[in-house]
């Protein structure tokens, strides 16, 4: 059979990639994506896009946040259900693009009584059309919103698989008969003469059955079936026959979509040549002026010390190496009773010393980056891609590759990506935001990294001849007191907090869900802000409390990090000409640029091996350890429809993100919503991992910048859900549900999501706390504030606070 050349419309739907794995995968399909809006097609006449949709034998009309009814939502899926007999070809349509056809042809939308996001039932058929050869398929639905034929909702009667005087041009071929508050619901139908299909379910979740996605060949099959058919009716091949000029309607446009197209070149001929493209993220651009430059090659230098005897404590091994009050990087994995809490993947912790590092930092605000990478201290306006683009060359200009294979980390960049900056990346306005740096990375060419699995400690080194370096980093490690200090200091002051207050998180719990009846999200992952504050005559210091929540509250992602402008260090006096209110500008400016994280994340959300193997672990579910509370117990709290649901939608974002870059076939999950125990929860965990492949232009680095921000702290679709979040909370979250971790000089890099973490702007001295949770229809409002309650006094008690009823809220 003839190898099937596809367009999909992607509606900005967090799935797509999904759906085109699927197309590539099962059908040997070449695929090009063009976005709903594409400019080609949307400022001119039919002409242009009919030209266009000659040079493919079928369309896929994909998925996406909100109302079929809405023609902006619609886009260009709306032309294609009424194209001129000779420009008609085959089309399936996916969910929205599903809704879109019913209604094209008689049919209406409305509401679902209940939405049904991440939920899995199963279709029921009549083993026609689609639904051939099929037998039991469980679908997972994402959908608010149904399309209705005019059928009677008697879920018993014969007529719902027949065509109604209102739509006699439809034929429904499945239907969910198993939610009796919604009645039925249309699962599939066609057109009675032209070749016109859908499907409401999504068969490219990673929960709906194998079954499911067979509906993907017998589409194609009864779409080539009418596509030979109809050549030998005109005896031309339509799909080689051009009409009009696309490239003049490209030209014609006020400017081509880059993000609209895998292609570089989607108009580059007017030939039937099928060009084999894929659904890629295109990787992140480089500057070639300096990575056309020769690579000066790290050499890592390292010594391992056994400490089998007595094992090392990091936060005293950190304090003791350098001065913590300056800059300091301290990535932790955290221990109970001798023992990471997770070896999986808190086995190594790292340190970093950064006195007087390079580094790069970048501001959503102003729009200004600010780099000494280059050896020499430069600003100048930038966005997040010429950020991955520095990063990118710095690495690779610093590659090595004689290090410790068995450590993950030799040397490389540390720091941080904040919320604000991932919305940059997505093109999502953002809430009024500072000057702060939203990212800020150090370079650490010297480190320590200890295995608490093995319990060694190895110190490493990038700089030529560094003896010295070595000598006092051992004689620190062997002479460590074994005895850690002490965390409860007497006197500790309680702080003052500004905490959320529950009828406004309630609210704002409601105004979700209300997005979400409307199809505009499946899930939201609402937040809201604490802030706690020390009398400045009694402050406890930053590292104190770190050393309080690194045991209260032991986590695979800890960290403590301390950065600040090595280059502002001058005479905070001033000169003697500078009058007071300059002099206190000044001093504002400096501690301006110093922020010191807290974190106890338990959440990995990107890592990538040197080999460029990348894993997500996304965590969505939460229970609290109770007294009493066994495993099994947890696991039944956490085995429901909303648990599950919240989890599903995060690992089919996922996927789309990372099949982007890696492409298809290479997305596996190795893990589906399995229960992890914590220090203080029990929490539903997911693994997923895709390849890079070995000669791609793509690294790990592209994967991290498609995938911002992290989709557990988003919803889905992640675009409109972010936007729709910017709304609702009204401020910018910051370094809360941003990402914290390494680019690792041998190739690799870990990052984690930045949650169950405290973090403080110098200038301002104040801790900020964020928390919140993923809102679905099926959540309760007051359920949803007791969970982000829950998440937050994980890092309260650290911080002097036992509970909110210690010192109230506002």
């Amino acid at each position: 059979m003839h190898r099937p050349h596809l367009l999909f419309l992607d509606a900005y739907d967090s799935f797509s990639n999904n759906i085109i794995n699927l197309l590539q995968q099962d059908l040997n399909a070449t695929v090009q994506v063009i976005k709903i809006d594409d400019k080609r097609f949307a400022k001119t006449d039919d002409a242009c896009f009919h030209a266009f949709l000659k040079r493919f034998d079928a369309v896929v009309a994909g998925p996406g946040p909100g109302d079929p009814r809405n023609s902006h939502d619609l886009g260009l899926i709306g032309k294609l259900w009424h194209l001129p007999e000779e420009v008609c070809l085959p089309v399936l349509g996916i969910c929205l693009g599903f809704q879109s056809l019913a209604l094209a042809f008689g049919g209406t939308a409305g509401r679902l009584h209940q939405p049904r996001h991440g939920l899995v039932t199963e279709v029921s058929h009549q083993r026609q059309s689609l639904f051939q050869d099929i037998d039991v398929l469980m679908a997972t639905q994402y959908h608010s919103l149904h399309a209705k034929l005019g059928h009677n909702v008697d879920k018993t009667s014969p007529d719902l698989w027949r065509a109604t005087s209102n739509c006699p041009d439809i034929i429904p071929l499945a239907w969910d008969l198993s939610d009796d508050q919604n009645g039925p619901i249309l699962m599939g139908i066609r057109h009675t003469s032209k070749p016109f299909y859908g499907v409401q379910y999504h068969p490219e979740s990673i929960c709906t059955s194998s079954a499911g996605a067979q509906i993907i060949h017998n589409w194609w099959s009864e779409a080539f079936a009418w596509t030979v058919n109809q050549a030998a009716k005109i005896q031309t091949p339509t799909a080689f026959h051009l009409s009009i000029d696309v490239e003049s309607c490209d030209a014609n446009s006020e400017s081509g979509d880059d993000s609209a197209s895998t292609s570089s070149s989607l108009f580059d001929a007017v030939n039937p040549t099928v060009r084999d493209t894929t659904a890629t993220t295109p990787a992140v651009t480089r500057d070639s002026s300096r990575m056309g430059r020769p690579a000066s090659p790290r050499f890592v230098s390292w010594r391992c010390i056994d400490m089998t005897s007595s094992p090392v404590d990091v936060a005293a091994l950190l304090q003791n190496l350098q001065d913590i009050n300056q800059q300091a990087v301290l990535l932790e994995s955290g221990s109970k009773n001798g023992q990471p809490v997770r070896p999986e993947t808190g086995r190594f912790s790292i340190i970093g010393c950064v006195e007087d590092a390079p580094s790069i930092k970048y501001s959503t605000g102003n729009h200004i980056i600010t780099s000494s990478l280059s050896g020499t201290n430069s600003s100048y306006n930038g966005s997040m891609s010429d950020i991955w683009s520095s990063v990118e060359t710095f690495m690779a200009a610093n590659k090595a590759t004689d290090g410790n294979t068995d450590l993950p980390f030799w040397g490389g960049l540390v720091g941080f990506v904040s919320y604000e900056a991932g919305l940059e990346t997505i093109d999502v306005a953002q809430p009024a935001n500072d000057d702060r740096p939203d990212v800020w990375f150090v370079f650490v060419s010297r480190s320590v990294i200890v295995d608490h699995v093995e319990r060694r400690v190895y110190i490493q080194s990038l700089e030529e001849k560094d003896d010295h370096w070595f000598e006092k980093a051992g004689n620190t490690v062997k002479e460590l007191s074994k005895e850690p200090a002490s965390l409860d200091k007497p006197g500790l002051p309680i702080p003052a907090i500004i905490a959320p207050i529950q009828d406004e998180y309630v609210q704002k719990v409601e105004i979700c869900q209300s997005h979400i009846r409307a199809g505009d999200s499946y899930e939201l992952c609402l937040t809201d802000q604490s802030i706690v504050s020390h009398d400045e005559s009694c402050r406890p210091s930053s590292f104190e409390l770190y050393q309080r929540l690194r045991t209260r509250n032991p986590a695979p992602f800890g960290a403590y990090l301390r950065l600040k402008d090595s280059n502002k260090e001058g005479n905070k006096e001033g000169s003697k000409e500078e009058s007071k209110e300059e002099n206190k500008k000044k001093i504002k400016e400096e501690k301006g640029n110093a922020v010191t994280i807290l974190s106890s994340s338990p959440e990995r959300f990107l890592s990538w091996s040197r080999a460029g193997k990348c894993q997500f672990r996304p965590i969505k579910g939460t229970v609290e350890k109770k007294d009493g509370l066994t495993r099994e117990d947890a696991e039944k709290l956490l085995n429901v429809d909303k648990e599950r649901a919240e989890n599903l939608m995060i690992v089919d974002l996922i996927r789309h993100d990372l099949h982007g870059v890696v492409g298809s076939g290479n997305v596996k999950v190795e893990k589906l919503m399995t229960v992890e125990e914590y220090q203080t929860v029990f929490q539903l965990v997911s693994v997923i991992e895709g390849q890079l492949q070995e000669g791609s232009r793509h690294t790990g680095i592209d994967v991290l910048a498609a995938s911002l921000p992290p989709g557990s702290m988003t919803g889905a679709p992640k675009k409109r859900s972010c936007e729709l979040l910017t709304e609702i909370e009204g401020k910018a979250r910051g370094i809360y549900s941003g990402v914290l971790g390494y680019f690792d000089v041998g190739g690799g890099g870990d990052f984690s999501v930045v949650i169950r973490t405290a973090f403080q702007w110098e200038d301002e001295g104040v801790w900020r706390i964020g928390a919140g949770g993923a809102v679905t229809v099926l959540s309760s409002p007051i359920a949803e504030f007791e969970e982000m309650d829950l998440k937050r006094q994980s890092c309260l008690p650290s911080l002097g606070l036992q509970s909110l009823s210690s010192v109230g809220s506002r």
